[in-house]
């Protein structure tokens, strides 16, 4: 029965991921809501909470709580959700997220500093690729907020990020002891920047990440070689390198090869 379920929601995060419509969507209370979907009648499949939250350095973050009506104060593990360069937590889709509530999760996608409805910045953007004193202040500031909330088991939140989303979901694992985490498409500078890593010293790091699962296209530049890379110098076991044959990149990857929901709603029952 619980394998017929299982498939039921696959099925369901398969056909409808990527589809933003606000009619699968029912607003709750919220900090800072916007109001923007209370004309919503119908019954829906969870809670959307539109709230504000405070990066390490003070930086406002807007941010998208999901969670089932009746369990808000219930202690469930969290879903991290963060996206990409240059997108918003909007890249994620319903059908995905209403996937991982059905699993069992609470989920929060956030837009990170200078992108969606988070506060704009004074620098280059693309500083935020590789500057470990910005975009991760953003992480530090979602696992407080985590932290606090009462229907949150702190010890078991999984981070799930693409690109650079993918490298911060790491940064997540290595300072933060995010329970496991999941990453797409990100890459190496990136990843030993973000994460004040020198590869000089590579030799010398003694603690290695576990738990991480990372998914690239074979086809998508060096990020094949960038996750071998990774991999081979930063994971311990245990961990998973998931090659996809595509050169799409991130949420794109994602979205042309769905079976990477299975794998990752599988990944997140063993671990998390």
């Amino acid at each position: 029965m619980k394998q017929a379920v299982f498939y039921i929601i696959l099925f369901t995060a398969v056909i409808t991921f990527g589809c933003s419509s606000k009619q699968d969507i029912k607003t709750g209370a919220s900090v800072n809501s916007t109001g923007s979907n209370t004309e919503i009648k119908q019954k829906q499949e969870f809670v959307k909470d539109e709230i504000s939250l405070q990066a390490a350095d003070g930086v406002q973050l807007s941010a998208d709580y999901y969670y089932e009506e009746d369990k808000k104060e219930e202690s469930q593990p969290l879903v991290i959700l963060i996206h990409q360069f240059r997108q918003n937590k909007e890249q994620w889709g319903n059908g995905f997220i209403d996937s991982l509530i059905s699993a069992g999760y609470k989920v929060l996608a956030y837009d990170i500093r200078g992108h969606g409805n988070s506060s704009k910045v004074n620098y280059d953007l693309t500083d935020l690729l590789s500057d470990p004193d910005k975009a991760p202040k953003d992480v530090d500031g979602v696992f407080k907020w985590a932290k606090e909330q009462k229907g949150i088991d702190s010890a078991r939140i999984a981070v799930i990020g693409t690109s650079i989303g993918g490298n911060l979901a790491c940064y997540a694992k290595y300072s933060l002891s995010a329970k496991t985490v999941i990453a797409v498409s990100n890459g190496a500078d990136g990843f030993e920047k973000l994460n004040n890593i020198d590869p000089r010293m590579m030799g010398k790091l003694l603690v290695r990440a576990t738990d991480v699962l990372i998914i690239t296209g074979s086809k998508d530049g060096e990020h094949e070689k960038d996750a071998k890379y990774i991999m081979d110098n930063y994971i311990g076991d245990p961990k998973e390198l998931m090659i996809i044959d595509s050169d799409k990149h991130g949420i794109y990857l994602i979205r042309e090869h769905p079976e990477i929901v299975s794998s990752i709603l599988n990944r997140l029952k063993k671990y998390l």
